[in-house]
C-alpha cells in the first residue's frame, strides 16, 4: 500500500491491483475500493478490461467531487453511480452518457444564451443532475464545460472487444462494395478537375527527400528504422515513373533530377535482391467504446516513397491559393471557425462517415493533373490483406494508414466547397450560358476570393473556409451545396455530427464551442493501462494529469498524479518529475521540488540534477553492417530539415547518431527546477 500524502483524499492499491479513493462528500470523507472484487458480476468484456475500466471508473469518482458547484454531493450520489457501472456495465454506461452530452448541445438553437430547448429528462439519473438543473434554470453556459466532460470523459477510453473488429470489417466490405457500384457524375467530376487545374501548381521533385513513418508496415518483424533500411526492396513502378525514362512514357522524377541517391543505400536498389510487395495489410486499433478502426498497414518501401510524396503535396498547397483554407500544421483556424459559427451561425460544421473510405480511386484518376497523379499512383498499394488471408483489389483510393490519405481528402473536400461556390454564384447571376462554359479559370479565382470577402449588397461574399482532413468548416449558405456534391461522389455525411444553421453548437478539430464558449472536453484518453510500463502509457497520462491542472480539477490531479505508480513503475519512488514549464515532460505544478527523486550535483555542468524518466528516440545501437546506412539516412534526414539554411554540410557533426525513430522510456539525470 502507498501512503496517502498530507492533504491529500487518494490511496492506490499495490502491483495493479485496483485502486482505493477517498473522496469529500456532504457526510466527510468516504473510501471506495475499485479492485477485481469489484468487476465479479461484470460481462467478461469488462472484466478483459478491467486495469483500464479501474483506472477510469476511479478517474470518474475523483472527477465527479470536482464539481464547479462543490466537492459536496451525498455518498449516495457515488454509491448509485459505481453500482450503474456494475449493473449495466462500462461500455453501457459511457454510451448512454455519451449520448446525453450530444442531446445536451444539440438542444440549444438561437443566439440567446437563455435558449436552452426543453428539459432533458435523461439527466434525473446521472449524478451530475444537480448541475444540469442549475444549467437549465439559469443558462449559465459555464456549467456546460464540466457537464459535457464528465458526460464524455470516458468515450475516448481504450477498449478492447473482438466484436468491434467485426463491425469494423463489415462496414469496410461494404463500403468497398458501394465504391464498386459508384456512378461518378461526369459534370461534377469536369468541374472538379477544371479547379484542381486551377489551384494546383506542378508537382515538384525539388528538394524531394523520402523517409520512413513512424507507423507499422505490412512487413512481420519490421519496426525500428535500422529494420526498415534493411527491408528497402526494389519496386519496378517507383523505378520506372520516379527514376527512369522520359516524360513521354510516364518516368518524371528523372526529367526533374531525382535520382536514387534519395535511397539509404543506392546500390541495393536492385531486383536480383527481392521486389517489395504493393499489398497493404488490413488491420483494426481501438477508437472508442463503441467501435475499432481500421487501417492497412502499407508495405515498407511504398510508405518510405509516401512520406517524400506527403511533404512535397504539403509544400505545393501551402503555396497555392487553397493554402489559406488548408492549414496542415494549425488546427486552431478550423477551432476559430467553429466558435464563430457556434456565435453567429454563420458557419457550419460538417462531419464525415469513414470518410478516407469513401474517397473513390476513380475520382483521384479523372480530376488531379497528371503530375500528380504520376507520384499519387505509382507510390499507392493497389490491394489489401483481408484478416481471412484473401486479397482484395481497394477501390478506395489510399485508406487511413496511407502517408497520402489525409492531403489528399483535404484537396477533394476544399475543391467541393470551391464547386459549391461557383455553383451559387452561377445562380444568383443567373448567366445566359451553361454553366460548363460559364466555369473558366478566372470565374474560379473570383470565387475563391469571396471567401475571404465580407457579405455586401454590391457582390457575393462568403465567410472563411476551413478544411483540415475530414473536418469542414464552411459558409451555412453553401453547405446543402456540399452536402450534396459530397453525397454524389460517394461520402457519407453523418448528419448527427454535424452542426449547422440555427444550432448553437460546432465542433472542428478538437475544438467544441456552444454560443461561442469553449466547452472542450477532457478525455480518458490513457493509452496502454496494462500493468507495465509504456512510453505510451506515462505520455498520455502525464498529458491528462496536466490537463486536469490546467482547468483546476484538483481531486482528479491529484488522484491520478499518485496512481501513475501503478501501472508506470515496480520502484517505490514516483519516476515522473515535476515542472512548472508546461513545454517540459513531467507534471506540472506551482513550485517543483521533486523531494521524491533522486538527486546529486554534476561537477561537469555544475548544476543540480535529479534522476527521472524521459521519453526519448534514442538508444544505443551495437556497431553492425548497417550502422553506416542508418547514419547515412540520418544524415539525410538532417540534410532535408535544414533545406534553405546557410549552414554546411560539414556542419551536421550534432546530429542524433541513433535515433531509432521510435519512443522509450529512459532513466536520465536531468536539471533540477
Amino acid at each position: 500500500m502507498i501512503g496517502r500524502g498530507a492533504g491529500e483524499g487518494f490511496d492506490t492499491l499495490a502491483n495493479g491491483a485496483g485502486h482505493e479513493v477517498c473522496v469529500l462528500t456532504s457526510l466527510g470523507m468516504r473510501r471506495f475500493v475499485i479492485d477485481s472484487s469489484y468487476f465479479s458480476s461484470m460481462s467478461e468484456r469488462d472484466r478483459a478490461n478491467q486495469q483500464s475500466c479501474s483506472l477510469l471508473i476511479s478517474s470518474y469518482l475523483t472527477l465527479l467531487a470536482d464539481s464547479p458547484l462543490g466537492s459536496n454531493k451525498p455518498p449516495l450520489v457515488y454509491h448509485k453511480f459505481l453500482r450503474e457501472f456494475q449493473i449495466h456495465g462500462v461500455k453501457e454506461t459511457i454510451i448512454r452518457f455519451t449520448s446525453l452530452a450530444h442531446e445536451l448541445v444539440s438542444s440549444v438553437h438561437g443566439r440567446n444564451p437563455t435558449s436552452i430547448g426543453g428539459f432533458i429528462d435523461g439527466f434525473k439519473d446521472t449524478p451530475v443532475f444537480k448541475e444540469y438543473l442549475s444549467f437549465y434554470r439559469t443558462g449559465n453556459v459555464a456549467l456546460v464545460r464540466w457537464i459535457y466532460t464528465f458526460l464524455s470523459f470516458g468515450k475516448k477510453m481504450e477498449f478492447v472487444d473482438p466484436s468491434f473488429h467485426e463491425v469494423a470489417f463489415r462496414d469496410w466490405c461494404n463500403n468497398e462494395d458501394r465504391l464498386t457500384d459508384l456512378l461518378l457524375p461526369e459534370d461534377t467530376v469536369d468541374f472538379i478537375k477544371r479547379i484542381l487545374s486551377v489551384v494546383l501548381p506542378p508537382f515538384r521533385f525539388q528538394n524531394f527527400w523520402p523517409k520512413f513513418g513512424p507507423g507499422s508496415v505490412s512487413e512481420r518483424g519490421v519496426g525500428r528504422r535500422k529494420s526498415k533500411i534493411e527491408n528497402l526492396h526494389f519496386d519496378p513502378y517507383i523505378d520506372r515513373f520516379l527514376f527512369h525514362g522520359p516524360i513521354g512514357n510516364w518516368g518524371y522524377g528523372k526529367e526533374k533530377g531525382l535520382s536514387s541517391e534519395v535511397l539509404p543505400i543506392p546500390s541495393l536498389w536492385e531486383p536480383a535482391r527481392g521486389i517489395s510487395s504493393r499489398i497493404s495489410y488490413l488491420a483494426f486499433v481501438p477508437k472508442n467504446v463503441k467501435t475499432a478502426r481500421s487501417i492497412c498497414m502499407e508495405p515498407n518501401t511504398l510508405m518510405f516513397f509516401q512520406q517524400g510524396v506527403l511533404q512535397q503535396m504539403i509544400k505545393s498547397i501551402e503555396s497555392s491559393v487553397i493554402g489559406t483554407f488548408i492549414r496542415f500544421d494549425d488546427q486552431s483556424f478550423n477551432r476559430r471557425l467553429s466558435q464563430i459559427g457556434s456565435r453567429t451561425g454563420l458557419i457550419d460544421t460538417l462531419d464525415l462517415s469513414s470518410a478516407s473510405d469513401c474517397l473513390s480511386y476513380d475520382l483521384v484518376k479523372k480530376v488531379f493533373p497528371p503530375s500528380w497523379q504520376i507520384v499519387m499512383r505509382a507510390t499507392r498499394s493497389h490491394s489489401a490483406i483481408l484478416p481471412g488471408g484473401d486479397i482484395r483489389p481497394l477501390k478506395k483510393f489510399a485508406p487511413m494508414g496511407s502517408a497520402l490519405c489525409f492531403p489528399t481528402q483535404c484537396v477533394i473536400f476544399c475543391v467541393v466547397c470551391i464547386l459549391a461556390a461557383c455553383l451559387d454564384s452561377y445562380e444568383r447571376i443567373h448567366p445566359s450560358i451553361p454553366m460548363t462554359a460559364w466555369l473558366t479559370a478566372d470565374k474560379i479565382n473570383e470565387c475563391i476570393r469571396r471567401f475571404w470577402q465580407h457579405t455586401s449588397t454590391t457582390s457575393i461574399g462568403y465567410q472563411p473556409l476551413g478544411i483540415y482532413g475530414d473536418d469542414i468548416c464552411v459558409d451555412s449558405s453553401l453547405t446543402d451545396k456540399v452536402k450534396s456534391i459530397l453525397t454524389s461522389l460517394g461520402f457519407l455525411v453523418n448528419d448527427s455530427k454535424s452542426f449547422t444553421g440555427n444550432q448553437a453548437f460546432r465542433e472542428s478539430c478538437g475544438g467544441f464551442f456552444l454560443l461561442g464558449h469553449d466547452i472542450t472536453p477532457l478525455y480518458f484518453s490513457i493509452k496502454g493501462v496494462r500493468g507495465f510500463a509504456s512510453p505510451e502509457h506515462v505520455a498520455s497520462q502525464v498529458q491528462l494529469i496536466n490537463r486536469c491542472w490546467e482547468r483546476s480539477y484538483k481531486n482528479t490531479y491529484r488522484f491520478l498524479r499518485k496512481s501513475i505508480l501503478t501501472w508506470g513503475s515496480k520502484n517505490t519512488l514516483n519516476p515522473i518529475p515535476h515542472v512548472s514549464d508546461p513545454h517540459d515532460f513531467g507534471i506540472l505544478c506551482r513550485s517543483p521540488v521533486n523531494s521524491h527523486l533522486r538527486k546529486r550535483y554534476n561537477k561537469d555542468y555544475q548544476r543540480h540534477e535529479v534522476r527521472a524518466w524521459t521519453i526519448t528516440y534514442t538508444k544505443r545501437l551495437r556497431y553492425g553492417n548497417l550502422l553506416g546506412a542508418l547514419e547515412r539516412y540520418l544524415y539525410m534526414r538532417w540534410w532535408a530539415s535544414h533545406i534553405g539554411d546557410t549552414v554546411s554540410r560539414d556542419e551536421s557533426s550534432s546530429l542524433p547518431r541513433y535515433d531509432t525513430g521510435s519512443p522509450g522510456l529512459r532513466w536520465r539525470w536531468i536539471p533540477a527546477w
